[in-house]
C-alpha cells in the first residue's frame, strides 16, 4: 500500500508539472489534475476488472484488454489497426505475467523488475 501511495504521489506531482508546462492558467491546474485523476482511475479500474472478472478465462481477458486499450489509450479511434490493439494487449498480459508470476517478491519490493521488451509495430495488418 505504501509503494502504491508513493507511486501515485510521484505521478500526480509529475502530472501537475506537465500541466503547468503546457501553459495552463495556474487557477485551473487543480481542475485539470482532477480530470486526469478521474481518467486514470477509470482506466486502472478497467484493468482490475479484466484481471479479476476474467482471471481464469485468458481469451475473454485478452478481449477485455484490447477493448480497454481502444477505449482508454487509443480514445476509440476507428482508424486504428486491430493488430495494434492485439500487440499492446499481448504486451500488457506479458508484463502482468512477468511481474505476478516470475518476479520474486523481494525483487518486487526492491523495485528490481526486469521489464518485458516493448512490442514491435512493424508489418502490422488489419
Amino acid at each position: 500500500l505504501m509503494v502504491q501511495e508513493e507511486l501515485f504521489e510521484i505521478l500526480w506531482h509529475d502530472t501537475q508539472c506537465r500541466i503547468r508546462a503546457e501553459g495552463v492558467n495556474e487557477l485551473t491546474v487543480n481542475k485539470h489534475l482532477k480530470d486526469v485523476q478521474q481518467y486514470t482511475f477509470q482506466h486502472l479500474t478497467h484493468y482490475d476488472h479484466a484481471y479479476t472478472e476474467h482471471e481464469h478465462q485468458p481469451k475473454k481477458r485478452f478481449e477485455e484488454l484490447a477493448a480497454l486499450i481502444w477505449i482508454h489509450l487509443l480514445l476509440r479511434d476507428e482508424d486504428i489497426v486491430d493488430d495494434h490493439m492485439r500487440r499492446l494487449a499481448l504486451y500488457i498480459e506479458a508484463q502482468y505475467n512477468n511481474i505476478v508470476k516470475h518476479t520474486p517478491d523481494d525483487y518486487f519490493w526492491e523495485g528490481r523488475i526486469a521489464w518485458v521488451d516493448l512490442p514491435e509495430f512493424n508489418g502490422m495488418r488489419d
